[in-house]
């Protein structure tokens, strides 16, 4: 039996401002002449050499054509419901930003010392950072719950994260640049591992902050059925970008 799909307050309200962005942006630079993507994207150029910092925090709202708008906020709304009611709606934000952030860092770190080149002037857009950090954390906290891998495969959640942590390092050894996008899920993942590792320190110390409180590595034994489709991310069509 697949169980329904919710949407929490902040689940929705990022959902709504990420297809809102999407309609503006495409229109904006397909129609208008714009470039809202090199200026709210991700380009580590301008994040360096202009100061252009808000990138960080806006990249995750852009995507790069209807499909990967799509594939996103379909395992948005799957998953990040059950997180929010959890942890309430500003831990939730916390951890969003925290594994976009990171995985947006990590994308920056790599492109700069890595590859470099035409790689500096190539945006990255999309929110599958903070998406599989929140898988992550779904994995962790949600465990006994079956996914279908690729839509076919059942498999319980904490088996599924670890599966799909190996695909995408895979894809970030053996694809070269266009590994990217894998590079910046495994940030988001490794990110939000790290996040829930430091809240269930602090809640052990007793300590207060940000990472103590209600909502840390309690693993929940109440099975339920989600559909689930991975997003690849990458994109060979022009103007290059990275999705994710």
């Amino acid at each position: 039996m697949i169980a329904p799909i919710r949407l929490t307050p902040t689940v929705k309200a990022i959902s709504i401002a990420c297809f809102a962005a999407f309609i503006v942006q495409q229109s904006a630079d397909r129609f208008m002449g714009a470039n809202l993507q090199g200026v709210f994207g991700l380009v580590p150029a301008s994040f360096m050499n202009r100061g252009y910092i808000w990138q960080l925090f806006t990249y995750p709202f852009l995507h790069g054509d209807p499909l990967h708008l799509f594939l996103n906020l379909m395992m948005f709304v799957f998953i990040a419901s059950d997180l929010e009611a959890l942890w309430g709606r500003k831990r939730f934000l916390i951890y969003f930003f925290f594994c976009s952030t990171f995985a947006g860092v990590l994308y920056l770190l790599l492109q700069f010392w890595v590859y470099g080149g035409a790689g500096l002037y190539t945006p990255m857009v999309g929110a599958s950072g903070a998406i599989y950090g929140l898988l992550m954390a779904y994995g962790l906290l949600f465990g006994e719950r079956v996914m279908l891998f690729m839509m076919l495969f059942p498999m319980k959640a904490k088996h599924f994260i670890w599966i799909l942590a190996l695909v995408e390092f895979m894809t970030t050894v053996f694809s070269g640049r266009s590994g990217l996008s894998s590079a910046a899920h495994i940030g988001g993942m490794v990110a939000g591992l790290g996040f829930l590792w430091l809240e269930r320190q602090a809640k052990l110390r007793g300590a207060g902050g940000i990472f103590a409180g209600r909502g840390t590595l309690k693993r929940s034994t109440k099975k339920k059925h989600l559909k689930l489709v991975i997003n690849k991310g990458d994109d060979d069509q022009d103007p290059p970008k990275t999705w994710h």
